[in-house]
């Protein structure tokens, strides 16, 4: 296919209509022959304040590459192996990483799943769900509700009858994260804090750095 102004031009209309549509297509797709075009629509997406978008390498024989890229005005946050599917590329173009894990020394995986259960269990509002056979929970959050500030205001707020039970819903979350627990072939026991849903990368460090110093001092 020839189109005036090359991938370039056809891609940026692409995504000057996205931004009209906005949700209404949950993942924008399109593929480029050119690395240098990726670049290019990169640093666009990024202009646009598009904060979740997906690049991806594909190999056809021994040397003919194609770049494929992604992008959605929603929360959905990708797996690492899609979105950050070209680790050759400056850490500036791949997009903010999904996937967060630290280890827990000298424990068992029970017991750091205990941890990481009495942890996130006792926060409010703060949707969790845990499965302790599996080691693995869930949860979804539409504010910060960790921080010292945060739990200052929620006060505040319920004293003054403000709080709205029941209004956090998935699809309303800032932050939606999967927790998992495992134990390394060598015998160590590793969390893992998937970034599910959200768009503040902020926040989701927030969470992240959280549980990983109150598992660890428990």
């Amino acid at each position: 296919m020839v189109t005036p102004g090359g991938e370039v031009a056809f891609i940026t209309r692409m995504l000057a209509e996205s931004a009209v549509l906005k949700q209404r297509v949950q993942w924008y797709t399109s593929m480029v022959g050119k690395l240098s075009s990726l670049f290019v629509l990169i640093a666009k997406l990024k202009e646009q304040g598009v904060s979740n978008w997906a690049v991806k390498e594909f190999a056809q024989g021994a040397k003919t590459r194609r770049w494929g890229v992604a992008w959605s005005w929603g929360g959905l946050r990708p797996a690492m192996s899609v979105a950050r599917g070209i680790p050759s590329l400056p850490k500036h173009l791949l997009p903010f990483p999904s996937l967060y894990s630290f280890h827990v020394p000298n424990a068992s995986r029970d017991a750091a799943g205990q941890r990481v259960h009495a942890t996130l269990e006792p926060l409010e509002p703060f949707r969790w769900q845990w499965r302790p056979a599996l080691h693995v929970g869930v949860g979804f959050a539409r504010q910060n509700v960790w921080s010292r500030a945060s739990r200052r205001k929620q006060q505040r707020a319920a004293d003054a009858e403000e709080m709205d039970e029941g209004d956090d819903e998935d699809e309303e979350a800032a932050l939606g994260i999967k927790v998992t627990v495992e134990e390394t072939e060598r015998g160590n026991v590793k969390v893992k804090v998937r970034w599910l849903r959200g768009d503040d990368a902020v926040l989701y460090e927030s969470f992240c750095g959280m549980l990983n110093r109150k598992v660890l001092e428990a």
